[in-house]
């Protein structure tokens, strides 16, 4: 007869009467744990102005960890648009591995990177880069495209995972008639663990 047995408590477990293992457990998602680690992160372009109706990169996330970073949610905020109306929408595309145009050669840090655990002040190992009016990403395949209304704020879940030396940018391309609309955008990311 096998015996499962902790080494440090010297407990053992229970084996029903249909042959089960009785357990008591309590169940976390990989990005809740992640975050209780302190491998859960914010991303933020902070606030942007475009001026333009041209196509602004906004935001660019490189992984430069040795595990893979997971894409839980990117969140887009637009404020209302001068020039347009309320029922103008802007297109919101997001590229997977870009390496050229002016939102990359031209970097702009995006100083804030925040620990979604607020415990804990370990940083991400990462590039993220904040966009500008004009900003460009030339290359890299257009993995998401949606339209959003002016003044309005949408959460993504798009769940895209970013091997290291991988990355994505987002861009934002407001109505044809806009001369000013704030905007910000953001990732909520973590670091998956070893399995």
């Amino acid at each position: 007869m096998a015996i499962i047995q902790d080494a440090a408590t010297g407990k053992t477990a229970r084996v029903n009467l249909d042959n089960s293992i009785s357990v008591h457990s309590i169940s976390i998602s990989e990005a809740e744990h992640a975050t209780d680690l302190g491998d859960s992160y914010n991303i933020n372009s902070g606030l942007i102005t475009l001026t333009t109706a041209g196509e602004s990169g906004i935001l660019y996330f490189k992984n430069n960890e040795d595990r893979n970073i997971h894409v839980d949610h990117i969140v887009v905020i637009l404020g209302p648009t001068t020039g347009g109306s309320a029922t103008d929408t802007t297109h919101i595309r997001v590229y997977s591995d870009p390496t050229t145009g002016t939102l990359i050669s031209g970097a702009v840090d995006a100083s804030d990177v925040q620990n979604r655990n607020i415990g804990v002040t370990s940083a991400l190992d990462a590039l993220a880069y904040k966009g500008a009016t004009g900003n460009t990403i030339t290359n890299g395949d257009v993995l998401i495209e949606s339209l959003v209304a002016p003044n309005s704020r949408e959460l993504f879940d798009i769940d895209v995972t970013l091997p290291k030396g991988k990355a994505l940018a987002i861009s934002y391309e407001p109505n044809d008639s806009n001369t000013s609309m704030k905007c910000m955008a953001a990732l909520v990311v973590h670091i998956e663990p070893i399995l």
